[in-house]
């Protein structure tokens, strides 16, 4: 799992996050697609001065599937599936309630992920 900031959480927290996780899996799962390969998580959205935030006001994790080009969210309380090529991410952003700069980290992500896929911070599974 990729951090878009770099924290510690606390383990109510971490087990939020292994939900919206699960969550996002879920989906898959139903829908018989490909593992997300990368997966990005705002932990400040997730915890914030010592308190839990249990859902967010818009989405506080991705993840994408390269393989059948697929974007999931998540704000902790409803999770959502796209169909969108890599190219299209910031349009996506812009006419949704996707932060932009979780997609523009996403994207990094995947520019890092085509230089190596075996490296341990392209964030391939969760």
């Amino acid at each position: 799992m990729n951090l878009f900031r770099q924290r510690q959480l606390s383990q109510a927290a971490s087990d939020l996050l292994r939900f919206d996780a699960d969550s996002i899996q879920h989906l898959v799962s139903a829908r018989r697609l490909a593992s997300p390969d990368i997966w990005l998580a705002d932990p400040d959205a997730y915890e914030k001065n010592g308190r839990v935030l249990r859902d967010s006001d818009s989405p506080r994790m991705l993840a994408y599937s390269t393989m059948d080009r697929v974007l999931y969210a998540t704000d902790g309380c409803n999770a959502c599936i796209r169909q969108v090529g890599p190219e299209e991410l910031k349009t996506l952003a812009e006419k949704n309630e996707v932060r932009l700069d979780l997609i523009e980290k996403l994207l990094s992500l995947l520019g890092d992920m085509g230089s190596d896929p075996s490296s341990p911070t392209t964030g391939r599974g969760v």
